[in-house]
């Protein structure tokens, strides 16, 4: 990874940290976790997360802004998401027609839809 690459990985996770702090007073990472207390929702990030570990990464998001709510747990379960994007390999995410700067901006629109923005 170059240069250019460890710079959009770190933007990235520092915009995750950045919104998790304005929007729940925490600067702690978001990490969605299964609680077993929503399965609809648990159905959700298993889903998209396998969508996009096979690649079908603009499908994965399309379903999970579709399908996500207004809670907590569903932010917290879309910023996750595009964490587990950043972790990728670049060459993954190329060969299937994703940037990192597509995960900046799927985070950006996240937090504009929670009334952040400037991000």
């Amino acid at each position: 990874m170059g240069y250019q690459d460890d710079y959009m990985v770190n933007n990235i996770k520092d915009t995750a940290r950045l919104i998790t702090k304005l929007l729940f007073g925490e600067a702690k990472m978001p990490d969605y976790r299964a609680t077993g207390t929503d399965p609809e929702r648990e159905r959700l990030f298993e889903t998209v997360m396998d969508l996009a570990d096979q690649g079908s990464i603009n499908e994965a998001e399309n379903m999970l802004l579709t399908e996500a709510g207004d809670t907590r747990d569903d932010l917290e379960l879309m910023l996750t998401f595009y964490l587990h994007l950043n972790d990728m390999d670049t060459d993954f995410l190329d060969n299937h027609d994703y940037s990192r700067e597509e995960v900046l901006d799927g985070l950006r629109n996240v937090a504009e839809d929670w009334g952040v923005s400037g991000i």
